[in-house]
């Protein structure tokens, strides 16, 4: 897919936004392993190669910005230095001066419980990092995306929809009278009911251009890039009609599940991830207020 070229004064202009989201910002040539840095006086290109951060003086056996460069793809992995861990995403940008990559960390070592000394050899921690990076994002439930994706991902859509100028729609959906199929049919239904909505929306998902993941509980998210409202809605409401239609079976039980359904449409506007997935959320309310089993979204 080619990529669509991005104004390098653009990219500049938005790095101080991308700062609220990720705790270090950093462009990097991938062929030439250099770094670009933001500064008071804008992008520098630097003498700093873009491995010695990690300490190892070498380059990346599994260097995620080249993969990302030729892939022509957004992609995450677990990185460390000697007494911490990182999320790294890397994303392919295509700018009218050169190829970039954009870099965006975030320190995960509390997050990951990994500030222990039964983590202090540094070849533990990378057998450690291999095994996660391979779980770290999946839901153990649905094989969904989990909320750390969520954290990490969704802030990557939002900048790629802010550079591109293009479209993001956010759907937030959870089950109806979940508490209530708890209490009278017990937890292994209530498990079942979340495994069968995983199912569902794991066949609706375009893979490349959507993902869903689960929020918590009986709550999930999808994301839907550079689609607009009125087809993001069309989406949305195909699913709930799915969704309505679907029985559970279980230990001669049946059972109908519905789901409300909040979305947000994100175009041409700079929000963080917890101001979208506060706007859904709010959508998602409104349609439990008016009855259930309803998709709500922001009006055009």
């Amino acid at each position: 897919m080619e990529r669509k070229v991005v104004s390098f004064d653009t990219l500049e202009q938005k790095v101080v936004f991308f700062k609220t989201m990720y705790e270090v910002v950093r462009i990097v040539d991938p062929l030439m392993k250099r770094v670009i840095k933001y500064d008071d006086n804008g992008m520098v290109e630097t003498k700093d190669i873009c491995h010695d951060c990690w300490g190892e003086n070498k380059i990346c056996d599994n260097c995620i910005s080249v993969r990302a460069f030729f892939q022509n793809d957004t992609l995450m992995k677990l990185e460390h230095t000697l007494d911490k861990v990182y999320m790294v995403t890397a994303i392919p940008i295509e700018t009218d001066k050169r190829s970039v990559v954009l870099e965006l960390l975030n320190d995960v070592t509390k997050s990951m419980l990994l500030q222990n000394d039964n983590y202090s050899d540094i070849k533990e921690l990378k057998k450690v990092i291999n095994n996660l990076n391979s779980l770290i994002v999946k839901d153990s439930i649905t094989n969904l995306f989990n909320k750390r994706y969520i954290n990490e991902r969704l802030p990557v859509d939002i900048i790629k929809a802010v550079l591109e100028q293009s479209p993001l729609s956010i759907i937030m959906l959870d089950i109806d009278e979940f508490k209530h199929i708890n209490d009278t049919y017990g937890h292994l239904i209530g498990d079942e009911a979340i495994k069968l909505l995983g199912k569902i929306l794991e066949k609706s998902i375009i893979y490349n251009k959507y993902w869903a993941a689960r929020y918590g509980g009986d709550e999930f998210i999808i994301a839907l890039n550079n689609i607009g409202h009125e087809e993001a809605y069309d989406f949305a409401e195909k699913l709930r009609k799915d969704i309505e239609t679907t029985i559970i079976e279980i230990n001669q039980i049946k059972l109908n599940i519905t789901a409300s359904f909040g979305m947000y449409t994100m175009y041409k506007e700079e929000l963080t991830t917890n101001e979208l997935i506060d706007l859904a959320d709010k959508n998602l309310y409104k349609a439990k207020k008016a009855g259930k089993n309803k998709v709500v979204t922001n009006s055009y």
